[in-house]
């Protein structure tokens, strides 16, 4: 693909991954149809497809992902073979994938790696270094034995994904922590290179071991590079920002071999900042790249989206509101979302859609929001509750399925009450779920 890789950089819904849909829509086309006559990519035959080098799509979490995915489906229809994941996943599955090879290199015993879940991670960690806990080298100032075992296995993760030998930890761990004593920092980087030992004796695969052999020896092997510059025709990363650190280095052998990248980065986001992100690694990638800035901002991030976010870091930092904000202060919740709901209804009336209306409020409960719909749905503007976060325990199935178990497993049935009974016998009869 003779194309020059891009850098697209601009603030929150400033049409990133829309720019990004757009260079991927025109690599693909003008490979498939070479005098470029055509905009938008004409179906081809099954053969063109596997002729065609595979595209590796990146996003930071799962949800983006599958939502990137359903967008490039519905714009290539197929045409061209994607592999669609996200960074810590790939890692992983690469890891995994290429076990065998890993074996040679590091003269492991285990032919077949074992993937550890964080609980399991979490207890066979807390066997393995019990002497050490009981006899307190390990024990941190305010956290019980748990959470010291839990912070612990965080910091062979985070060094993995920043791409540092576990051999460094405690030397970084004394330079930039200066409350604790040296030695607990030394106890800490002798219990991580233990559990990292023990694990790859047996094949335990956990994040952290993962990330530390992918970039330390799989990712510089010869045969692995070989690997992804043929089967690997171009890279998409949306939101590189929120990528760990060894990101960059995998960019780079694209980058190396000329393939073609498109990458997305939010100066003002690094959400994940000190959790396996490191934004200032992956925006070095900008140097090799045509860098596109998008500027667009919409809604009210326009016109108050700097002065809001001095209001958060800096309370004071109005004298009084801008002409723009309006403040509701109420005596009670009820008289709040009342008045709330209310100059809501008013705002529809003098002509703002109620698409374009969003209500922000953090730690909302059920009755609360039950209450602000029923007032709105009142004057006919329906509601449609985003990122809605409830316990399972909320939900009726949940519920019934618990009840289930206590009746199954032995000596659980004080835990069981008649109206638990009466619901999961409704909702196993296929009851309203409503």
């Amino acid at each position: 693909m003779p194309f020059e890789s891009v850098w697209i950089t601009g603030a929150t819904r400033s049409g990133k991954t829309t720019r990004l849909m757009e260079l991927l829509e025109m690599w693909v086309a003008q490979t498939l149809v070479p005098d470029g006559t055509r905009r938008r990519v004409v179906p081809k035959p099954l053969q063109t497809q596997q002729s065609y080098p595979t595209i590796l799509v990146l996003a930071a979490n799962g949800d983006n992902r599958i939502a990137l995915s359903d967008r490039i489906d519905a714009t290539l229809q197929g045409q061209v073979p994607i592999h669609s994941t996200t960074p810590l996943g790939f890692f992983l599955d690469e890891t995994i994938l290429f076990w065998p090879l890993l074996v040679q290199e590091l003269n492991l015993q285990t032919q077949f790696p074992m993937r550890l879940r964080p609980e399991t991670e979490q207890e066979l960690a807390t066997q393995l270094w019990q002497s050490r806990l009981d006899g307190g080298t390990l024990r941190q100032e305010g956290l019980n034995e748990y959470r010291s075992v839990r912070r612990t296995l965080d910091l062979l993760q985070l060094a993995g994904a920043s791409g540092t030998p576990v051999e460094e930890i405690p030397t970084i761990l004394e330079t930039g922590m200066e409350a604790q004593t040296p030695e607990l920092w030394h106890a800490i980087g002798e219990a991580l290179v233990e559990w990292h030992d023990w694990c790859l004796e047996r094949g335990f695969l956990t994040y952290g071991i993962a990330f530390e052999l992918y970039w330390r020896h799989l990712l510089p092997h010869p045969t692995y590079i070989e690997y992804l510059q043929t089967r690997y025709g171009g890279v998409l990363a949306d939101d590189v920002d929120e990528y760990p650190g060894i990101a960059g280095h995998l960019f780079e052998v694209f980058l190396d071999a000329s393939k073609p990248c498109a990458f997305t980065y939010n100066p003002d986001g690094a959400v994940r900042l000190g959790l396996n992100a490191n934004p200032k690694a992956l925006a070095k990638l900008s140097r090799r790249c045509r860098v596109e800035v998008l500027n667009g901002q919409r809604g009210l991030a326009e016109n108050l989206g700097e002065s809001v976010a001095c209001l958060t870091l800096e309370p004071t930092f109005f004298a009084q509101l801008p002409a723009q904000i309006t403040s509701i202060q109420t005596g009670s919740r009820s008289q709040l979302l009342r008045q709330t709901a209310e100059a809501i209804a008013e705002a529809v009336r003098s002509g703002t859609a109620p698409q374009d209306i969003a209500v922000i409020a953090p730690g909302m409960d059920a009755i609360a929001r039950y209450t602000l719909s029923e007032i709105l749905r009142g004057s006919n503007i329906a509601t449609q509750s985003l990122n809605l976060q409830r316990p399972l325990i909320a939900s009726p199935d949940v519920r019934a399925l618990l009840t289930l178990l206590a009746l199954v497993y032995p000596n659980l049935g004080r835990l069981v009450d008649r109206d638990g009974v009466s619901e999961m016998l409704v909702m196993l009869s296929g009851g309203d779920r409503s």
